[in-house]
């Protein structure tokens, strides 16, 4: 039951950090970071999630078609970013400049890894699960769709109307959330803030997006997030208990 209600809290949590522009991944001093690999909690600066964290899904995995010493490589490069990371933050080290440095080093040796169409592939992923909320953020998505200031103003007013909404809408202290209706509040959560930014772009920047995040993959946020004492692990399969070396950095 513990498990069930931490799974449910966290697929709620995610789901407000999505809709409400992924406040919980801007890089401090504004809006629009540069794009980069999942933060500390599997966020990527400028909005969306990370590839670490998406790179740990079994799902995400096969759709990439990842050989077993794929595999074993991103496990290693995501050991050793978590094991980079933790140094920092046990240091004290918390200038967001030594994150993003570290973050664009594990980025550039997880595409060391992929191939050319894999890493086309889980860029689109990324886009897909994260969403056109959180996308706009990150400054060459904009270009991309040729968004305007004005256009910008208005997604980002669109999704704060969202936000507002949902402010009363989190799991009161000492409740036990079921995790069905938790998933079925997210999407419809989802749903609302995807229409609303949606509906402020052009039929052709549609268009444009709807090539950029490709092919749509059915996958369920829950399976994104390790229990608390283990669970589905990174790329190399079952996951170990905390600290055992196959969480998301």
């Amino acid at each position: 039951m513990r498990m069930r209600a931490w799974t449910a809290v966290l697929v709620f949590g995610l789901g407000l950090a999505l809709v409400a522009g992924t406040a919980l991944a801007q890089p401090p001093g504004g809006r629009g970071g540069q794009r980069g690999p999942g933060g500390p909690f599997g966020f990527a600066p400028g909005g969306g999630m990370g590839v670490q964290f998406l790179l740990r899904s079994e799902k995400i995995q096969k759709e990439l078609e990842l050989t077993d010493d794929q595999k074993a490589q991103l496990q290693k490069i995501s050991e050793q970013a978590r094991e980079k990371m933790r140094e920092a933050f046990q240091s004290g080290q918390r200038d967001p400049q030594r994150f993003r440095q570290l973050q664009e080093e594990t980025n550039k040796a997880i595409e060391n890894v992929l191939l050319p169409h894999q890493q086309k592939r889980l860029n689109q992923i990324q886009l897909q699960l994260g969403g056109i909320a959180a996308a706009v953020e990150r400054e060459e998505v904009r270009k991309e769709l040729g968004i305007s200031e004005d256009q910008l103003a208005k997604i980002r007013e669109a999704r704060d109307k969202v936000r507002e909404e949902l402010r009363g809408q989190r799991p009161q202290q000492g409740e036990r959330p079921d995790p069905a209706q938790m998933r079925e509040r997210f999407r419809e959560m989802r749903q609302k803030v995807e229409e609303a930014v949606l509906g402020q772009l052009t039929e052709e920047q549609k268009k444009k997006w709807n090539d950029m995040i490709g092919e749509k993959i059915d996958i369920d946020f829950s399976e994104l997030f390790p229990a608390p004492a283990g669970g589905p692990g990174g790329p190399g399969g079952p996951g170990a208990r905390r600290g055992g070396g196959n969480r998301g950095a």
